[in-house]
């Protein structure tokens, strides 16, 4: 019998840095009673290459009724002409031909940027620059020397107890499942900080939440969560304003557990309110339930040494 997987992208679009690089996750699901092994891939669209793009551990076995995730990352060579780019992912079983078995995603697209070409610096300025670099080294040194110490700049640090978000967070549900999301007090065994969580309650692989977070200023901001992981919780990642932050993060255990501050990513961000979607994307259990949980959330800018 030949498996009916379906490929569901993270996000509609790759969001590109400066380099135009980016990142996003694929989930392929296994709605058959027994397990199979699948293969994902990219088809590229018009205009690009599939060496463009790299996957994760692109074989995998995914037991019956479960699904596994596949992180895919896009390097745009330099020289591309600047336009908007498309591409699907596609997942078929390893013991049948493609044409078989395939299943495909969504066509996911991206915007790719002029990148200007380094400026070269002609030789007859060498010997000019290597002098005056000289003079500047010089002058640094007397100035660190002479110099009264200065306090380092103090860093902005937002904490958020996610259960104060509840009360304004959406959710959204392509299947249609009845996904909700609640404010749970403490219990199994644990305790939460301020003891609360927020508790996302999804049923179906793409199930989503998002909340609104306020920044105070622009700057290069390291994204930490702390969460919980049980039995019954999905692998999840994190959108922030539509745009994948950091890898997918593996929900289960045994028992319910609180982790510590977890390092997602780093993202440029300026001020104001911004969009955190945490999104359903599989699961490593036996079990209809895509339940995740948020103790709270944390921005820390970064300074320019720190990048």
């Amino acid at each position: 019998m030949t498996t009916e997987w379906t490929v569901v992208a993270a996000a509609e679009q790759f969001t590109l840095d400066g380099r135009n690089a980016g990142e996003l996750t694929f989930t392929v699901s296994n709605p058959g009673v027994a397990p199979d092994t699948v293969v994902f891939d990219v088809a590229p669209g018009e205009g690009t290459q599939r060496s463009w793009f790299t996957v994760t551990e692109p074989q995998r076995v995914v037991p019956g009724q479960g699904s596994v995730s596949f992180l895919v990352r896009l390097a745009v060579p330099p020289g591309t002409p600047p336009r908007r780019y498309d591409m699907t992912g596609f997942a078929y079983s390893a013991n049948t031909a493609p044409e078989e078995s395939s299943r495909s995603s969504g066509r996911v697209t991206y915007e790719v940027h002029a990148v200007p070409p380094p400026k070269r610096t002609p030789w007859r300025w060498i010997a000019a620059a290597a002098a005056a670099l000289v003079l500047v080294v010089s002058a640094v040194v007397v100035f660190l020397v002479t110099r009264e110490e200065e306090p380092p700049p103090e860093l902005r640090v937002v904490t958020i107890e996610a259960e104060t978000l509840v009360a304004g967070a959406r959710v959204d549900s392509p299947s249609g499942s009845a996904a909700t999301v609640a404010v749970q007090q403490n219990c199994c065994e644990v305790t939460w900080s301020q003891d609360a969580q927020l508790f996302f309650m999804g049923r179906a692989v793409n199930d989503r939440v998002t909340v609104t977070v306020d920044l105070p200023a622009e700057a290069t901001w390291r994204f930490s969560a702390v969460r919980t992981t049980s039995f019954d919780y999905a692998n999840t990642v994190f959108l922030i304003d539509g745009r994948q932050v950091g890898d997918p993060f593996i929900g289960f255990t045994p028992k319910v557990q609180i982790t510590d501050w977890v390092d997602v990513g780093r993202i440029r961000l300026g001020p104001g309110a911004h969009q955190i979607t945490l999104v359903a994307i599989g699961k490593t259990q036996s079990t209809n339930r895509y339940f995740a949980g948020i103790d709270a959330l944390r921005f820390t800018e970064v300074t320019p040494d720190g990048l």
